[in-house]
């Protein structure tokens, strides 16, 4: 029996699922210029938003290409292309399909660069807190972008051959200047935030 902290492995040939957890965090979010009248620390900038839900006519929820329809939307709206972005933050459920899906559509958009565009996933650091996931790993990736470092993904230790992506490994890896923050649902649903550091 694994211990609950090293149960939840993102991207990792043997993961076996998540692990349940609580949390919540909160933001802050107003126009760039009343933000800087107000001498307000600003941690980044939402540049772009994208959405989609792809099922398919036999009621199969297709992540994949939901997710991919998401990121490209919010890179278009952005007025980023896929060299722009210094790290993605995936939704990494650590699911055997759910992993997949999501390595599969970060490769769809980014191609070839895949295999060196950092990857982090918070779930390895603090659970599933499901509907409040979103918003922590929004913050976790604002916190790193202001450090300008990203942090580990979790018992990240077996590559999948299924799952062609760049888990982060250590606190070394530059966090770069913008970011995509990915999620998904079981029934098809993907949505995607681009967001950018702020001088």
């Amino acid at each position: 029996t694994q211990h609950p902290d090293a149960v939840c492995r993102p991207f990792d040939r043997d993961r076996q699922g998540a692990v349940i957890a609580e949390g919540a965090a909160a933001l802050v979010l107003e126009e760039y210029h009343t933000a800087l009248d107000r001498g307000a620390t600003i941690f980044g900038e939402i540049l772009g938003v994208g959405s989609s839900c792809v099922v398919s006519p036999g009621r199969v929820a297709q992540r994949d290409k939901a997710l991919a329809n998401a990121i490209g939307a919010a890179l278009r709206k952005a007025h980023l292309s896929p060299d722009d972005i210094g790290h993605v933050h995936a939704h990494g459920l650590s699911t055997h399909r759910s992993d997949i899906e999501e390595a599969t559509a970060i490769r769809t958009v980014f191609g070839e660069r895949t295999s060196k565009l950092p990857v982090v996933a918070a779930k390895s650091n603090t659970g599933n807190a499901g509907a409040g996931s979103g918003a922590l790993e929004l913050v976790a990736s604002l916190l790193a972008l202001k450090k300008g470092r990203l942090f580990p993904v979790l018992n990240y230790e077996e590559p999948d051959p299924q799952c062609p992506v760049a888990p982060v490994r250590s606190a070394d890896c530059e966090a770069g200047e913008s970011f995509v923050n990915l999620s998904i649902v079981a029934q098809g649903q993907a949505s995607c935030l681009a967001v950018g550091a702020c001088d």
